[in-house]
């Protein structure tokens, strides 16, 4: 195992963003032989007092859990040199990029070891979300993290009761892998023993984990759900066991393939081949998902067939996307790296995505609404702004086929 930054036996991990999915792998990380850390924010006094009850198909009940120290501030844990910085807050750039929510602790942790730098690991949603952080926290002049390392978590897990309790069904996998992907070429031996060091952690607390060379091939697979079931989810505000039902099925699965279908179209123009992300994968995430209905589905080329039900459904019944909880409880949604990302990318690169740009349109203004409250800004009078401009310029426009105005 590497030497940690503390000469201790166990591995000092920093995790940011103390949510459901943080609360998760902080359980395992700790279970697996590390000290973490935990910055929490509104649930701060709730969790330093009590803790925090994991009920888990998983990983079973525990009451009153704790990590192995809480904290607000960067202050707080001055003294402390951490290996691993592992982010499970949300990827919300247009609230505060990546870079700048993790920069105050690693400047405090490079003033403690300076030179010691950290492995940043970003357990986030979305596509192309590594770039901003490796530029400005790895790259730069004065660089405050090793490196950047990408994770794909598969996982169904809601915290409830103001923060007082999480629930968690089968569901929790975790794929790892440096950014930028190295793909066939060699990986510094340092970085190599410091992931493989992340990875025994995560195995020995637990947890199913992978750790690959291609890892933005895997966050193609991982935002199919997001953009598809989530994007439906989304703009219906249900849960996905309300797709499921016999009744919705005829209308939910047609739109969900074709947003999947849209996502290949991205995939290919962007260089990457049908060896790295499959089309096939389109029936494999579709069929997860249905696993979890409660409809028996025939087979209609046999009218007496069904198909075999699961006999386990690896989300809770009323589990939603976290985009969707965001939403219901007025926070700023993961818009940005799920849609928007993809959709700046499908307009670079000449795709059509009609359907992706139909959930940003009509999930845009409410983003902009959570965005300005949570700074502080007067929606309000801001929606009148007689000062802000539009380009009526199709070349400027987000989505496609803007309309061509007469001067």
């Amino acid at each position: 195992m590497t030497p940690t930054a503390n000469g201790n036996e166990r591995p000092e991990v920093l995790l940011l963003g103390f949510g459901g999915v943080g609360v998760i792998y902080s359980y395992i990380l700790q279970k697996g032989g590390a000290n973490v850390t935990a910055v929490c924010r509104s649930n701060y006094e709730t969790v330093r007092e009590n803790g925090i009850d994991i009920f888990s198909d998983k990983f079973g009940e525990h009451r009153g859990w704790r990590p192995t120290r809480v904290a607000r501030s960067p202050e707080e844990v001055a003294s402390i040199s951490f290996d691993y910085i592992v982010c499970c807050f949300k990827c919300v750039p247009d609230v505060k990029p990546n870079s700048e929510v993790m920069r105050p602790f690693l400047e405090m942790n490079k003033r403690n070891n300076p030179a010691r730098l950290p492995m940043v690991v970003l357990i986030q949603n979305g596509v192309d979300i590594e770039e901003e952080a490796h530029q400005a926290l790895v790259q730069a002049s004065d660089p405050l993290a090793s490196c950047i390392v990408s994770a794909v978590s598969w996982i169904a897990v809601t915290l409830l009761g103001q923060g007082t309790r999480i629930e968690h069904g089968l569901m929790e996998s975790l794929t790892v892998g440096l950014y930028p992907s190295p793909l066939d070429n060699p990986v510094p031996a340092p970085l190599a023993e410091s992931l493989r060091t992340f990875v025994t952690l995560a195995e020995n607390g637990g947890g199913d984990i992978l750790a690959t060379n291609d890892i933005e091939s895997k966050r193609w697979h991982k935002i199919m759900w997001n953009i598809s079931w989530g994007g439906v989810c989304l703009m219906s505000r249900r849960p996905v066991q309300e797709l499921l039902q016999a009744e919705t099925m005829p209308y939910t699965l047609g739109v969900v393939r074709g947003i999947m279908l849209e996502m290949i179209g991205i995939v290919r123009a962007s260089g990457i081949g049908e060896e790295r992300v499959s089309v096939s994968l389109i029936d494999q995430v579709v069929g997860m998902t249905m696993s979890a209905t409660r409809a028996k589905i025939r087979v209609r080329r046999s009218p007496d067939v069904f198909l075999e039900r699961h006999t386990k459904s690896y989300a809770r019944p009323d589990f939603k996307p976290s985009i969707l909880v965001d939403l219901e409880n007025g926070r700023p949604m993961e818009l940005e790296p799920i849609f928007l990302n993809m959709i700046r990318r499908a307009r670079r690169l000449g795709v059509d995505t009609p359907r992706l740009d139909l959930i940003a349109a009509a999930a845009k203004p409410i983003q902009l609404e959570l965005v300005r409250k949570q700074r502080g800004e007067d929606h309000a009078a801001l929606i009148l702004d007689e000062e802000a401009i539009y380009d009526a310029n199709p070349n400027e426009n987000f989505t496609g086929c803007a309309p061509t105005l007469s001067s």
